[in-house]
């Protein structure tokens, strides 16, 4: 009778998961990377079904999580369908195993030793694709340290090394689900909240489908945000320094930090996280590693561009008045401007609350992605979290709309087309712009 009764209250919201259900399982099964209309339909159905269920249910929290888990064990027998990156994952967990330095050879260089060998090579290296095959690897330690244990466990099996990978992601969204649940309560939001990050398709297929460790980032920073509020912060440190070891994009944070926590605990904290940050590095640290890692990370800013919005619009212009591309001159501009905006509001407007911090490094993060060359959708995953600590919702239509930069990818080779960028982009800036005006009236 109890069962009949739950499946009744909850009959639209159970049809609703069991659609979302189907959906997620042809992504897991059926798709094919370049059925990118199919990718687009299946995305907006999912987005609306996602926030029918986070809206109009009646489910507790532990339900909601339960429902997201689930969709979440769909992909856990399913490659990656939209990313190719877990393959150069596995390439650089198989040489740390083997006492290689992942930052010292590009795998086309090892490629042409006769003398190296690991499993499923010429598979790995087929994979990963030309690009990532010509350059030396990006990812910080703490990621390595994974790929080796994935690499380790799986033996060889490329797909068992995925499936320790997608636990491991799995493992942080439900920590992101748990820790961020009690945060939201500590500084008077509700609780449901994070179900805005557990059930949205794009953390879903970005992180645990496609293999990305932004959301682990995202842990650390969330759990260092969460020990802050504590007024923990050597612990915080230490989760910020993680955080950093698994992606670099923290870094620019610290300045804000400091900035809440007052000069001597911010430069104790600072201190601590630098100090880590050094010590993480320095077992890789040999020959010509420090030239191979910065240089890699510049081509990201010098050469590359992908899904870019506002440094677009200047690298047009760029190109209109000087008739050349200024790829280069131009993100230096930019990457001058996020500095100095960090800066400025670390010393002009300290942080004087919690939720004070979380929105300033939200519009750090958010100014750093509108202005640089390359935004890969999965970047979208820290700024998304932090967004729902406040009561700006633009994020979440940019988590939608970012589906559209995949339409690149609809041909052999990348192509990007400004007009679908523009139907991406003007609908997040339009909707940030009115909730600015309205928080504006608001305050006044």
């Amino acid at each position: 009778m109890a069962i009949s009764n739950f499946l009744f209250i909850h009959r639209y919201s159970i049809i609703a998961c069991i659609c979302s259900f189907g959906l997620y399982r042809f992504l897991a099964v059926d798709f094919e990377r370049n059925q990118i209309t199919l990718l687009l339909s299946s995305y907006v159905l999912l987005c609306a079904l996602a926030f029918f269920i986070y809206q109009y249910s009646s489910f507790t929290f532990n339900q909601l999580l339960a429902i997201g888990l689930l969709f979440r064990l769909l992909f856990i027998m399913s490659f990656p369908f939209l990313s190719q990156d877990f393959y150069r994952f596995i390439w650089d967990g198989n040489l740390l195993i083997q006492g290689i330095n992942p930052y010292s050879f590009t795998p086309n260089g090892l490629l042409q030793d006769g003398h190296f060998s690991m499993p499923n090579m010429d598979i790995l290296h087929q994979g990963m694709g030309d690009l990532s095959a010509r350059h030396f690897s990006n990812y910080p330690p703490l990621n390595q340290m994974l790929f080796a244990i994935s690499a380790w466990v799986g033996q060889g099996n490329i797909f068992a090394s995925t499936v320790v990978m997608r636990l491991i992601i799995i493992g942080s969204e439900i920590g992101i689900a748990l820790i961020g649940g009690s945060l939201l309560v500590d500084i008077g939001l509700s609780k449901k909240q994070i179900m805005l990050w557990t059930l949205n398709p794009f953390i879903i297929i970005e992180l645990t489908a496609n293999l990305h460790f932004d959301g682990l980032m995202t842990f650390w920073v969330l759990l260092g945000l969460y020990f802050l509020n504590k007024k923990q912060w050597f612990w915080s440190a230490l989760a910020i320094t993680a955080s950093i070891h698994l992606k670099l994009i923290p870094l620019m944070l610290i300045p804000i930090i400091w900035s809440y926590l007052g000069f001597k605990q911010g430069l104790k904290f600072s201190s601590i996280v630098g100090a880590l940050t050094i010590i993480g590095f320095l077992p890789f640290v040999k020959n010509n590693v420090i030239s191979n890692y910065t240089n890699t990370i510049g081509l990201w800013f010098n050469n590359f561009e992908f899904n870019a919005s506002i440094f677009n619009l200047a690298q047009e212009m760029g190109r209109a008045i000087a008739g050349k591309n200024l790829i280069s001159t131009i993100s230096s501009f930019f990457s001058g401007v996020v500095l100095l905006f960090v800066l400025s509001i670390s010393i002009i407007k300290r942080p004087q609350t919690l939720k004070d911090l979380v929105r300033l490094m939200l519009w750090t993060c958010c100014l750093y992605l509108w202005t640089t060359t390359t935004v890969h959708p999965w970047y979208l995953a820290l700024p998304l979290l932090l967004s729902i600590f406040t009561t700006y919702r633009f994020m979440l239509l940019w988590s939608t709309f970012v589906i559209l930069s995949y339409a690149a990818y609809a041909q052999p080779i990348v192509h990007e087309n400004l007009w679908i960028l523009a139907l991406e982009y003007l609908p997040v800036f339009s909707l940030l712009a009115w909730e600015l005006k309205r928080t504006k009236i608001t305050s006044s």
